[in-house]
């Protein structure tokens, strides 16, 4: 037999099985994906509606702000075409955000807390946005507190301040599940004298193991393979 009628057969070969590869690499990533778990509840801050250019305070125990529970003192769910003192206190993503200071109360205790479904030694990433702003009343550079499972609290600050809209910045802190539920708690870690502590956008995303990446890139190799053909 030749050489080039030995490379077809195993070309035809090599077609007929690929089907039979696609569908157990992605299989196995499925797998990985659904047992990954991973989803922030209400992220955003949609729910409830706050009335349009105003806001809704929520006070401790309250889960009214569906999927979180308001920790401390007190928190305020914001209409993001909430304006004071010339500021456009403007969301993030969506229609609201949320201020972890609680008007009046500015206790560093006060936050929101979710339980989310995570896998045991699964590597995970949460992200979210800290929104800041200056006025002469009060209002200046932003720090939200996050704390996972309990643990300590690390700060997250946004300097930018500008006097017209909020300027928001993404922020990103990774950990690896101990449970099969990983608390997060997000708290007010402004001064004081501080009154805004923004928080918008909070997403939660399993990091690929080196093993599921490779798969993912074969996956993409097969698929491509199967396009030229």
């Amino acid at each position: 037999m030749s050489v080039l009628a030995s490379a077809r057969r195993s070309s035809a070969n090599f077609t007929t099985a690929r089907p039979a590869m696609l569908a157990c690499v992605a299989a196995v990533i499925g797998g990985l994906a659904a047992s990954a778990h991973g989803t922030v509840t209400n992220g955003s801050f949609e729910l409830p509606v706050v009335p349009t250019s105003s806001f809704a305070t929520f006070t401790t125990g309250s889960t009214s702000i569906t999927g979180w529970t308001v920790v401390g003192d007190r928190v305020s769910v914001i209409s993001g075409t909430y304006v004071e003192s010339g500021i456009t206190f403007n969301a993030q993503s969506g229609a609201q955000w949320i201020d972890l200071t609680g008007p009046g109360s500015n206790q560093p205790s006060n936050g929101v807390s979710q339980n989310v479904a995570t896998t045991i030694g699964e590597l995970y990433r949460i992200s979210f946005y800290v929104g800041s702003a200056t006025e002469n009343s009060g209002v200046f550079a932003s720090t939200v507190d996050l704390s996972i499972a309990g643990g300590p609290r690390v700060s997250f600050t946004n300097p930018t301040t500008p006097r017209t809209t909020m300027d928001w910045q993404l922020f990103t802190a990774d950990f690896t599940a101990t449970s099969t539920l990983t608390n997060i708690t997000f708290f007010n870690g402004s001064s004081p004298n501080n009154g805004l502590s923004g928080l918008d956008n909070v997403t939660l995303q399993v990091i690929p193991a080196p093993g599921a990446a490779a798969l993912l890139g074969l996956s993409a190799l097969l698929a491509a393979g199967r396009r030229r053909r």
